[in-house]
């Protein structure tokens, strides 16, 4: 038991490396306002194999690098820090949580569908929980953003995260077969 709990948490801190490294290459590899998040894939791998809280905790350290990143710094700092910090954290810790708990709630019937599910899930959260954090707290800079008289809800979800997502989504789509590999690797050693 004792070595268990031992191997989950190096585990889980082997993925807030990865987690964090991804991240920061992020900040900087942008496309528009918003950088596409790498750091998506382990927070994926990290909530299947070690549970919905460690893909909480691998989102949460996401969130943090994001929340200091430039773009974050510059773009939303000025219109609260702390609402920003509380955004950042919450869009990919629930993203990680749920995911976790999409992959423990169908594996049991269909393991392949369950990655896929988990891995699709990620983007979708992330990024609705982001869209909605924006709309309702950021409204001023959506508004400033917009090109004039275009509805700002149409600027955010075509003009702001539109590609950011669909990028996003793609990526975690096509690499739901690499994920689900290294979620039977490490099921395959855990077992034998």
């Amino acid at each position: 038991m004792k070595n268990e709990k031992i191997r989950k948490i190096t585990g889980v801190a082997i993925f807030i490396c990865l987690v964090v490294v991804l991240q920061l290459f992020s900040n900087y590899v942008t496309f528009g306002p918003v950088s596409i998040t790498l750091a998506l894939i382990p927070i994926v791998v990290g909530s299947i194999i070690y549970g919905p809280l460690a893909g909480f905790i691998l989102g949460a350290a996401c969130g943090v690098v994001i929340f200091f990143g430039p773009g974050t710094i510059s773009l939303f700092w000025p219109y609260g820090i702390i609402k920003t910090f509380i955004l950042c954290i919450l869009k990919t810790g629930l993203a990680g949580l749920c995911s976790g708990y999409i992959y423990k709630l169908f594996y049991k019937k269909n393991n392949k569908l369950s990655v896929v599910l988990s891995s699709i899930s990620v983007p979708i959260i992330n990024t609705s929980i982001f869209a909605l954090g924006a709309l309702f707290l950021y409204k001023d800079l959506l508004l400033s953003l917009a090109p004039t008289g275009q509805n700002i809800l149409v600027f955010l979800l075509v003009g702001f995260i539109g590609f950011n997502f669909i990028i996003e989504f793609i990526v975690n789509s096509l690499l739901s077969p690499v994920v689900l590999r290294l979620v039977n690797i490490w099921y395959d050693s855990k077992n034998n």
